[in-house]
Parts: structure tokens; sequence; C-alpha cells
């Protein structure tokens, strides 16, 4: 009966570490068991291309859907073929490229007539150099002028480059100074060696031209996207200003530049411009530029500029304060606001399917070859490949959030261990000073 019982006791044991072993095992293949492809990322968009596309590299614009989801750094952004393979890629973003090149000028015949023009003449030296911009020099301020330009190679028989030109100023010296202007006036490229400039003063005092440059300008315009943001407007009766927040409708989208529509004719306001991610809190509007918007429809002077340009923010709201002062407040109806198209490049193989992830708080931007390899390669001459739409990422693993300790979970759990211990305690020291209360007193002697 006892080897019985200690067979069975011994075949218990057995059992158990047997189990013990197989559970530690299991834990560990679950733990080392890779993730799948891209589960850290939470999104994910097919590459779609024509058929025709050949192997080499290709660009890839970014829907305005993507920068809901992607870090304001876009260092979350994955190219992945055939379901795991990495593809190394690199973020483009196609500014404006310019050439300017200075042409030597000198002005002369500088003069004005009854406050109806200044005008002055600007001598090349000679014909043949090509230009297609002046840049007015002025001290004065606070003004708006047309501006007509003439060229000539023989200051005798003159031909219009531009009726229409306009420059303008905007200075307030205050506690918070303003200034805004814009002094250069284009025309076509031309190669006359003389140009004729006449600002009609219109019965105002004659500008203070101290001087002109003249230039040619080669612009390579950057490859803009408009968005139409939602449109809050309210009276500032305190600050005699009209608050206008444009909503984009998501965080992360890129924006450098807008225009807004603003009904009547006949107002000039300066514009101070915000931008935030939580427009209720006063403190997180952060002031990007200031710009000056007006129409004006007057025998004297007709023109208008309600277009204004700022720093590129990624920030969702925009934030225009136009200043009033004691005049009617202008009423906003409509705006655009514009930003640099986001492209990414990388090498495309018909015979592989391609998919973007994306949505990665955590992640680090991937460092590749890529990036200085692309220096040798002409961008604008690449295929364009696009992406279907956003889609959740089927394998996307959530990461585990951390279990605070138990103390800030159950606040009273501190506590009552506390007092359990102290419990503890209390009742062993009661039980020490009644055991030695009956031990019998020692003998002395």
């Amino acid at each position: 009966m006892k080897e019985s019982y200690r067979s069975k006791k011994l075949y218990r044991v057995e059992m158990f570490a047997v189990l013990l072993v197989l559970w530690s095992l299991a834990s560990s293949v679950a733990a080392t068991t890779p993730l799948p492809p891209h589960a850290t990322l939470e999104f994910r968009a097919r590459v779609v291309a024509n058929p025709s596309t050949p192997v080499g590299y290709v660009k890839m614009d970014l829907p305005q859907e993507a920068f809901a989801h992607l870090k304001s750094d876009l260092s979350d952004l994955r190219v992945s073929a055939d379901g795991g393979l990495m593809v190394p890629y690199v973020v483009a973003i196609e500014r404006e490229a310019s050439a300017f090149v200075s042409v030597p000028a000198r002005m002369t015949n500088l003069s004005s007539q009854n406050g109806e023009m200044t005008s002055f003449i600007l001598d090349m030296g000679r014909s043949g150099l090509l230009h297609n911009r002046i840049t007015i020099e002025t001290s004065s301020e606070n003004f708006r002028r047309k501006v007509i330009i003439d060229g000539s190679d023989d200051q005798m028989s003159w031909r219009t480059l531009n009726p229409a030109g306009q420059i303008f100023d905007y200075t307030v010296r205050d506690i918070k100074p303003v200034s805004v202007e814009d002094m250069n006036v284009s025309y076509p490229d031309a190669t006359f060696r003389y140009l004729r400039v006449t600002i009609s003063d219109a019965g105002e005092s004659p500008l203070k031209v101290i001087g002109a440059r003249v230039a040619r300008m080669a612009v390579s315009g950057a490859r803009e996207v408009s968005y139409s943001p939602l449109i809050s407007t309210r009276q500032d009766t305190e600050t005699k200003s009209t608050v206008v927040v444009l909503d984009l409708g998501a965080e992360g989208i890129p924006h450098r530049r807008g225009q807004v529509r603003i009904d009547g004719n006949n107002f000039h306001r300066s514009v101070a411009i915000y931008d935030s991610d939580a427009p209720g809190d006063d403190a997180s509007w952060r002031l990007l530029s200031n710009a000056y918007v007006f129409s004006i429809d007057t025998p004297k002077f007709s023109g208008s500029n309600t277009e204004f340009s700022y720093p590129e923010s990624n920030k969702r709201y925009l934030k225009l304060v136009i200043s009033n002062g004691d005049d009617a407040p202008v009423s906003v109806n409509a705006a655009t606001l514009y930003g640099v198209v986001r492209s990414i490049i990388f090498l495309y193989d018909p015979s592989k399917e391609y998919m973007l992830y994306l949505g990665d708080p955590a992640a680090i931007r991937p460092q590749y070859d890529l990036s200085e390899i692309l220096q040798y390669v002409e961008s604008s001459d690449l295929d364009r490949v696009q992406l279907a739409a956003l889609e959740n990422n089927p394998y996307f693993v959530a990461p585990k959030i951390p279990k605070p300790p138990i103390t800030e979970r159950s606040p009273y759990a501190l506590p009552v261990v506390l007092g359990l211990v102290v419990a503890v305690l209390a009742f062993l020291l009661f039980r020490v000073v009644g055991h030695a209360a009956s031990l019998p007193p020692v003998n002395q002697s």
C-alpha cells in the first residue's frame, strides 16, 4: 500500500514537471514568434500602376487623407513588395526652383507731373539682355499705385510690356509693428535696352523713388494642391476685428498660403495669421505672419489683393484676425488654402505588388542609400503611380498599454496593505508581551 501510494505520488510529480516544461516552451515560442509584416502600422493602401509602367523609379503623390494618419515628419511611411519585403523610398517635396540674374541698369529722368504720375527711364546699356522684372525702391509708406512698363531700343518707339502692374506698401509703426509690401512688377521676357516706368499718383503725393533694379527671373513653380476648409466667422467688438477660423478637417496637412473672398469693394485691412491644433485653447494659437488685403475700385486706383502667405504649417486650424478699426466689419464668405505636393519615389517592378503602410506614432524614419542615389536621377521625368483608398491594415497589432502600478489602479490598496501589516505587527507584539508576562520571575540569588 505504501509503495503504491509513493508510486502515484511520484507519477503526479513527474506529470506536473512535464506540464510545467511544456507550458514554458509554449510561452517561449509565443514570446519569440515574429509579428506579421508591418504589424505596428495601422493603415495601408495598394499602389496602382499603369500596366505599361516599366521597371524603374516611379513617383507617387500622397493623398490628403493620408496626412490625417501620418506623423508630421512623415517618418512612419513604409513601402512593401509582395506582402513583406521592405522597399527603400524617398519623400520628395516639389518646391519652387528659381534662378535670379541681376541686370545692370542706370536710372535716369526721374520726374513727376502735377501729382498725376511719377516716371523714370532704366537703361541696360545695350539691347539683347534678357529681363522680365523690375523692383522699385522707395522710402514712402502706406500707398497703392498702378504701374505701366514700356520698352524701347531707341526711346522713340515704345511698346507696352505691362499696362496694369501694381505696387503697394502697408506699414504700421506701433507696439506691434506690421510691414507688408510688394514692389515687384513683372512683364514678359524682353530684350529692350530701355524701360520706361510710369507710376500713377492719381492726385496723391508722388512716391519718393530712390532706385530701381532690373532682373531676369526664371521660376519653376512648385506643384501645389488646393484645399477648401470649413469657415467659421465672428466679430470681436473688443478688438474691432473679424476673426475667421479655417478648419482643414484633419491634422498633418501641409499648407503655406491662402486666398479669401471678401464681399464688397473699397477696403484695405491688415491680417494676422495664426495656426493651432486646439482652437479652444487661446494660448495654443501661434502667430505665423502678417498680411495685407485690399480691394479698391475708384477713378484714381483700381486693384485688389486678397492672397496671403506664411511659413509652411501642418496644423489643422488657421486663424485670420482682420483688423477693421472703426470701419464696418468685412464679410469673408470663402477661402482656399494651398500646400506643396508630397511625393514618394521608389524602385518599381511590375512583377510585384506594392503596398504603402502608415500610422505608427512610435516609428523612426528609415535610412536608405536611395536618398543619395536620387541626386543623379531627374525626378521630373519619372513615371507616376497612384494610391488606392486607405484601408485598415488587417495585420495591425495594437501596442499593449502597460498597466499602471496597483497603487494607481486602486488608490486604497496601499492603505489597506499597510493597515494589515500594522495589525499583524500589533498582534505579534501583543503575543510577545503576553508570553513575557507569563514567564516566572528570574531568581536573583
